[in-house]
């Protein structure tokens, strides 16, 4: 993220200066304190610092909302399962852990694993009130800093909205000699809410420099803040927040008002697809592409490259993840400790192949639900059930790997068994899933996996360290991270955005505003031609094929096409949960429980044995929003509670 996370930590204390836990904490009459704190640029500058420190933490497993969703699975002993400080994004899916007594990562008051949004903002305010009073700096420093801040200010805005709905704005921060009315304030409703945090972003955008020299990387610029822009008129314009009677017709404030607009405005979608129109042009402007692989490949592949029909595909979509501060990346988070055992990277790596009891950074114990392996498409870039050329009702079928099959070369073993489902899968299977009988270049060589009961590597060699669904994840894995060494993993900026994230939004917007087109196609192209797959409109007119002959043609059909698109390019990356809660098809997905293979189990045909490892509950629409601690609720009685939260 910031290369300055550092400086934060004492000022922070300082900027908040109180001890009550209320999410509109007054600011103490200290304001000689503050000044103090504003009186060089180099005390500034740690403001500024403390500002971006509340953005939520994006690699703790334990503290991150990317274990929301139904795409990971993590340890089921109890130390982690029935642990509540472990594991809490997945622990929301589960039902009983999430209560509006004492929330799971509790944005709102900055509890149980989340960060403390209004403090957030309240720092933010901070800087923004004394920013110009700093006599050492230039005016275009202050311009710039103020603009950074206003984004972030915006951001926690939105962060809160997307988790909550309707919320305060806090423009300003709440003094001391105020009145009870002025600290208890009221949420507001969520189209209020959208046009407040776009007018901040607009503010932010006039002021912030293009972007960053190396030095300062991760800090914002005008092509995160435009992205950023698009991407909540996005939300903006989806159907939960658009038109969404069904959920929240009854949802009226304290004057009867609905919270939420009740009648859909397909204007939004032309907003949203502007916006993301001016991103993209952006980006490109700062000299953002698509990223594609330009190193020398690794002596091991050397003599597949050419006859393969996945290799080069593969590594351009391995690298685009994991090359830090590639051309694609929009927005990185780099303040990761790489020598924690809670980061993605150390939790999803597998075990070393010569001493798998060797823990240090390679736990194998994040893996990746059962679901996700039929998420990816087959070779023909379309879904499993969709294309007439896979066998998709004897998928789970015990298979022998052929052994002269260019297309899969140096990805599945040769004469191994393993299922149906493994074959004739698109480049991106193979190059961000780790399944049994499969091929993972980690740890600097090619391992042969073998997933199966105390089989190395990736199988059951530990008590509880092991992927419990038998199914790893590669995605966040530098291939030359090794899994004995701490100062041997590979250190990169783990993606916020991305510019493929964006042609996929501008397709979404065009789509839903005009319906299908050239356009529309082209959006998905670029990214399916980077991930080896014929173009969208030539396999969806194949009846050799697809199934579904012309479903793009049509805007619900293609509507399915983009979100399929968009859950795959994505993955695992933190944007499922909040995807399908925003389209409004969370029952689709997030009632099913979590299955996997029988990892205990050493015989083909036993470990192929699709379980349940862990059930989930989804209430509609209870839990499309989070509820507000009832503490809260006690402090200011003008907040009114989401609804289905009443404990």
């Amino acid at each position: 993220m910031i290369k300055f996370i550092k400086y934060i930590k004492v000022l922070t204390v300082l900027l908040l200066c109180s001890s009550c836990s209320d999410y509109l904490d007054v600011v103490p009459d200290n304001t000689v304190e503050v000044e103090h704190l504003f009186e060089t640029e180099i005390k500034a500058y740690n403001a500024l610092a403390a500002c971006y420190s509340f953005l939520p933490y994006n690699d703790d497993v334990n503290s991150n909302m990317l274990l929301a969703g139904d795409e990971y699975l993590g340890r089921l002993d109890a130390d982690y399962g029935g642990n509540a400080g472990r594991l809490r994004g997945s622990k929301i899916m589960r039902g009983g852990w999430q209560t509006a007594n004492d929330p799971l990562m509790n944005f709102w008051s900055g509890r149980n694993g989340g960060s403390g949004l209004y403090d957030g903002i309240r720092v933010c305010n901070t800087f923004l009130e004394n920013i110009d009073n700093v006599p050492d700096m230039t005016e275009a420093d202050k311009s710039d800093w103020t603009a950074q801040v206003k984004f972030l200010k915006a951001y926690y805005h939105f962060y809160l909205l997307n988790k909550y709905g309707p919320i305060i704005l806090a423009d300003e921060n709440v003094e001391a000699s105020d009145g009870i009315d002025e600290v208890r304030q009221l949420r507001q409703p969520v189209d209020v809410c959208f046009d407040y945090i776009v007018n901040l972003l607009d503010e932010s955008i006039a002021g912030i420099s293009e972007g960053r020299s190396i030095s300062f990387l991760g800090q914002i610029d005008k092509t995160i803040a435009m992205s950023v822009k698009a991407k909540v008129l996005m939300y903006a314009a989806s159907p939960l927040y658009n038109g969404n009677t069904e959920f929240y017709g009854s949802f009226l404030d304290e004057n009867g008002q609905p919270y939420f607009n009740l009648q859909a405005d397909p204007e939004k979608w032309k907003l949203a697809l502007d916006a993301t129109e001016e991103a993209i042009a952006q980006a490109l402007s700062q000299g953002k592409k698509l990223y594609t692989y330009t190193h020398p490949i690794s002596d091991f592949d050397a003599a597949d490259l050419e006859v393969s029909g996945v290799m080069k595909h593969v590594y351009d979509n391995k690298y685009s993840i994991v090359e830090e501060w590639n051309s694609e990346l929009v927005w990185g988070y780099s303040n990761i400790n790489d020598r924690s055992g809670s980061g993605f990277q150390v939790a999803t790596n597998m075990r070393s192949v010569t001493d798998p009891g060797n823990t240090r950074n390679a736990w194998q114990w994040l893996g990746a639900s059962y679901r996700m392996t039929e998420t990816f498409y087959t070779k023909n870039g379309v879904p499993l059930e969709e294309d007439i050329t896979f066998d998709y009702q004897n998928r789970l079928a015990i298979t022998v790997i052929p052994e002269e099959e260019d297309y899969y070369r140096g990805f599945l073993q040769p004469l191994e068994r393993t299922v149906n489902l493994h074959l004739d899968r698109e480049p991106r299977f193979y190059a961000w899933l780790a399944t049994d009988r499969g091929v993972w270049r980690a740890q600097d060589t090619r391992n042969n996996l073998k997933m199966r009961n105390a089989e190395s590597p990736g199988g059951k060699a530990h008590a509880t360290d092991f992927y419990w669904t038998g199914i790893g994840i590669k995605k966040f894995v530098h291939p030359e991270t090794t899994s004995n060494s701490w100062t041997t993993v590979i250190h990169y900026a783990k993606p916020i955005m991305r510019l493929a994230e964006l042609y996929l939004m501008r397709a979404e917007a065009r789509n839903e505003y005009n319906g299908p087109s050239q356009q529309v196609y082209s959006d998905l192209n670029v990214i399916r031609r980077r991930a080896g797959l014929p173009d969208v409109e030539i396999v969806y007119s194949n009846a050799g094929i697809v199934n579904t002959v012309g479903k793009h043609l049509d805007k619900s059909g293609l509507r399915s096409i983009i979100q399929q698109e968009r859950l795959i390019e994505l993955s695992f990356e933190g944007h499922r949960y909040d995807d399908i809660r925003r389209w409004k098809r969370a029952s689709e997905f997030f009632t099913l429980p979590i299955l996997g293979w029988d990892v205990f189990k050493s015989l083909t045909t036993e470990f192929y044995s699709l379980q349940t490892k862990q059930t989930r509950q989804w209430i509609t629409p209870r839990d499309y929003l989070f509820p507000l601690e009832l503490n809260e609720l006690r402090l200011n009685p003008k907040l009114i509670q989401n609804p289905g939260w009443d404990r």
